[in-house]
């Protein structure tokens, strides 16, 4: 489904332009129901599965590139930032309350409501969408100029990559000859549609966006996100699961509170966003998000949901801070005729680098945990009046589960910590941000250097 979606997104802003957003936003939506709706009914059946998850990632691949550019260009100035703020409740309503909600349902009415929820919202989105956008007519032209070359070259490249990069860790990264293969493949598939697109004129991805010093921080910046919002989309979740044994409705009350903060604190980022500029406010989070991760490596085996409260509100607080400054920086610096070449490469940002995020981190922990388990194992002597005791009172079964659960522990103060360098290396590029030039949104404060 994700993989799919890489496609999609990536070729959406250009198809828009050619076949028009309502064509674009009302098939797939229809698609998207029907698919879903389906999806239970063949659950046993695996090759259809796969071909239902991978109809349905197309059609969401839709949304994310089409959302914030319909949004802006259907609305006043002065609303821009509301709709900005909107759209950043995507990633919390995603990855914390979605964890959560999804938990409900498996545990507390069925498991296919996860899918049936979304086959009634894709035929409303069809609709909406059908009653408040024109047809437009289709560009013949463009439609035969279109360069459905470097469009394969570029999609395949990122859909063996994410493939590749999703199944590292799951079958033992070199080891497996199908992730080396993918990876391999994918790279040069990517750099070919790169280099095409340096080469020829009006090639697919072309590179002019980044000739916007901003424009190619921002993204950067963009795809370090992946690895800043680990903690609440999976560091406590796995802590929680593992040292409560918590099943994932139990575990996604944590979600729900890192939900509720983002929604909280979104009026906050906005209020901010109105009077400061969009460097700054990426600053200002990214700050937050560190100290955040800092407090996160003085975590022990007995915390629970209660004692993560303040660092769940704190994460979200910096997250939402971070990511309005961000699409307001990606707005405020972005040629309008650049919108659709740097649309192919928003897709890395949105959906690639949260797998590999989530790749890396969940490789972090194993790997610290083994090293972590080794070295507890070390110190643990026979004999010893205090190994002797445990021994007799619970047996080496009860030694071997305190070291385990120990280096858990030890293995997620590392992953805190790579949040946290991450996000030292997030500011260090913001701080390398030119100021804006004068917008609608956050005018330049007069006299700023950049």
């Amino acid at each position: 489904l994700n993989g799919a979606q890489l496609v999609t997104m990536s070729v959406v802003p250009l198809l828009a332009t050619i076949i028009g957003p309502t064509r674009i936003l009302v098939v797939p939506s229809l698609c998207l129901g029907l698919a879903t709706l389906l999806i239970p009914a063949f659950a046993h059946n695996y090759p259809m599965l796969v071909l239902l998850h991978a109809v349905a990632g197309l059609c969401m691949g839709i949304y994310l590139p089409l959302t914030i550019s319909l949004g802006l260009r259907s609305v006043q100035p002065r609303l821009w930032l509301v709709v900005m703020a909107a759209y950043s409740l995507r990633v919390s309503t995603g990855m914390d309350a979605g964890y959560g909600a999804s938990g409900f349902l498996v545990e507390e009415i069925s498991w296919h409501w996860v899918y049936w929820v979304t086959a009634f919202i894709g035929p409303l989105i069809a609709l909406l969408a059908w009653k408040a956008m024109p047809l437009t007519p289709v560009n013949q032209d463009q439609l035969r100029q279109a360069d459905w070359a470097g469009m394969t070259l570029f999609c395949t490249g990122l859909v063996l990559i994410f493939i590749g990069m999703e199944s590292a860790e799951r079958l033992g990264w070199l080891d497996s000859g199908l992730v080396v293969t993918a990876v391999t493949g994918g790279v040069i598939l990517f750099f070919a549609a790169v280099v095409r697109a340096v080469l020829q004129p009006n090639a697919f991805g072309d590179l002019a966006a980044f000739g916007n010093r901003n424009i190619l921080i921002c993204l950067v910046i963009a795809c370090l996100f992946g690895v800043l919002m680990t903690p609440t989309s999976l560091l406590i979740p796995t802590f929680l699961a593992q040292m409560g044994d918590l099943k994932p409705m139990q575990t996604g009350s944590a979600t729900l509170i890192a939900f509720a903060a983002y929604l909280a604190a979104t009026p906050l980022a906005v209020y901010l966003a109105r009077r400061a500029e969009p460097r700054l406010l990426i600053v200002c989070g990214l700050i937050v998000i560190a100290t955040t991760a800092w407090l996160g490596t003085h975590i022990s085996h007995n915390w629970r949901v209660d004692q993560f409260i303040s660092i769940l509100i704190m994460q979200s607080l910096g997250e939402s801070i971070m990511l309005i400054g961000l699409i307001a920086a990606f707005v405020t610096n972005l040629n309008p005729q650049h919108g659709v070449a740097l649309g192919a490469y928003v897709s890395i940002a949105r959906v690639l680098m949260p797998v590999m995020a989530g790749t890396i981190m969940s490789t972090w922990l194993r790997m610290a945990a083994d090293t972590s388990y080794a070295s507890l194992s070390a110190f643990v002597q026979a004999g010893e009046p205090l190994v002797v005791e445990r021994i007799r009172s619970s047996g080496l079964s009860g030694i071997a589960s305190v070291i385990a659960r120990e280096s858990q522990v030890i293995a997620h103060i590392d992953g805190f910590h790579l949040v946290f360098w991450a996000s030292l290396l997030s500011l260090m590029l913001a701080v390398l941000l030119r100021s804006s030039p004068a917008n609608p949104i956050a005018p330049p404060v007069q006299g700023s250097v950049g």
